[in-house]
Order: C-alpha cells, then structure tokens, then sequence
C-alpha cells in the first residue's frame, strides 16, 4: 500500500503542476525514485522467494525505454523520470496479472488514454463544422488536404486568447510569403502567429491542439491499471482468443 500510495501521490502532484505551469519541480521526481527504491530493496529483503530477476529486468527495460523514448524527443524530460520511479517503486504488479512488467502497464494504459483526444477533437471540429459552416474551418489557410484531415482529428479551431494558455499549442503560422499554414511541429518552421484575430479575414479562431502533459496520462494509466488491469494485454488475449 506505500508503494501504491507514494506513485499515487507523486503522479497527482506531478500533473497538477504540469497543468497549471507545464514545468514540475524535480525534487518530485527524486523523492519519489529514492523513495521507491528504498520501499522495494525492503521488500525484496523481507519477502520470501521474491521474484528478483523479473524484478530487475523490469526495472532495466523500463528505463531503457523510458530513456529511448526521451532521447528521440516522444516524451519529455519528466515523463522519463516518472516511468523510471514507477519501475523502481513498482517493477511487479501490486495484483493478480498476467503481464511480468508492470511499468509497461502504466505506459501502455496511458498511452490507449491518450488516444482518446482524438475522437475528442473530432467531435469539437464537428459541432464547430455544423454552427459555422465548412468554409470557417480552414477559411484563410493554405493547407493540402492530408494536413487538413490530420488538423480535423489532433486540432481544435479555439479563440487566439485561448491559446496564450498553457493548455493548447498553436497550430497555424504564418509562411514567408504571408499566407496562413499548418504547422503540426512548433520547433520547425515560420514564426507562430500572432494570438490575435486574423486582420481581414473575419476569423475568430485559430487551429491549436490540445496540450495536455502525458503526466496526466500516465496518472489515469496507473489508476485505471486497478479497475481494468493491462488494457492492451487484455485486447490482445481477446483478439488472439477470438482467433
């Protein structure tokens, strides 16, 4: 139950910082992995027969991957070190699975949640579609139609004060020669453009997706893992079984 409740804890608080200012402290990170690692090391000593192999190859894919992911850029720097205190903390899964690494069942829990932005946004662009009509959604904007559809289903169309938060990442930018464009990557790429309504054009909203911290994800992977287990693992064995 510590060890439940220490990730509990240091995943909830992580997200609430990462939602208000997208930064969390460190001290979180390392609290909870040294934290962890002591928990763990006391149970491997008192625990009878414990499954120590299993244990530590958990422990070492985990932050294999973990880093691998940060190194290529998928996820941010906090994002490595929450999956690496979930290892050491929990490297087995606290109930009756199936799945050796649990780890990997927070990961793969939020990243299925994660997923669900998608529909999320489809269906924003779709009621903005039936009020506005189809030519407010892309009207003023250069964009072929693979990056409209792909905008339709990761973007939403907000108010351009909207997107001064820390909750949405701007989507449009304005080109070299002054026209309105896509732009699914911030760090490459025309300037952002200004947050303001687009001059002579009428347009009172812009393209911006949802940016909200994998932290959260992660929290909701984790708290889920309780209610239905390894969400992956269990569509697999359902798929394979109905083979």
């Amino acid at each position: 139950m510590a060890k439940i409740t220490l990730i509990a804890v240091a995943l909830t608080f992580a997200s609430f910082q990462d939602l208000r200012t997208r930064e969390i402290d460190d001290r979180v990170w390392y609290i909870a992995i040294i934290t962890g690692a002591v928990l763990t090391a006391f149970e491997v000593l008192t625990t009878p027969g414990y499954p120590l192999l299993i244990a530590g190859i958990s422990v070492v894919l985990t932050t294999a991957v973990a880093l691998g992911i940060g190194y290529i850029g998928l996820y941010g720097g906090a994002d490595v070190k929450a999956l690496i205190a979930v290892a050491v903390t929990m490297p087995l899964s606290p109930y009756a699975s199936t799945t050796p690494f649990y780890p990997f069942t927070v990961l793969g829990n939020g990243l299925i949640l994660s997923l669900l932005l998608v529909p999320a946004c489809l269906l924003w662009n779709a009621a903005f579609f039936i009020r506005t009509g189809r030519k407010s959604l892309f009207e003023g904007i250069r964009a072929t139609m693979a990056q409209k559809f792909v905008a339709f289903l990761t973007g939403v169309k907000v108010r351009p004060a909207t997107v001064s938060t820390v909750h949405f990442n701007l989507m449009e930018k304005v080109s070299a020669d002054g026209e309105h464009v896509l732009k699914f990557f911030p760090e490459e790429g025309p300037k952002l453009i200004d947050p303001n309504p687009r001059s002579g054009s009428g347009s009172r909203t812009v393209w911006a997706t949802p940016a909200i911290p994998m932290i959260v994800f992660f929290l909701a992977g984790f708290l889920l893992s309780f209610v239905a287990g390894d969400i992956i693992f269990r569509a697999a064995s359902l798929v394979l079984g109905a083979a």
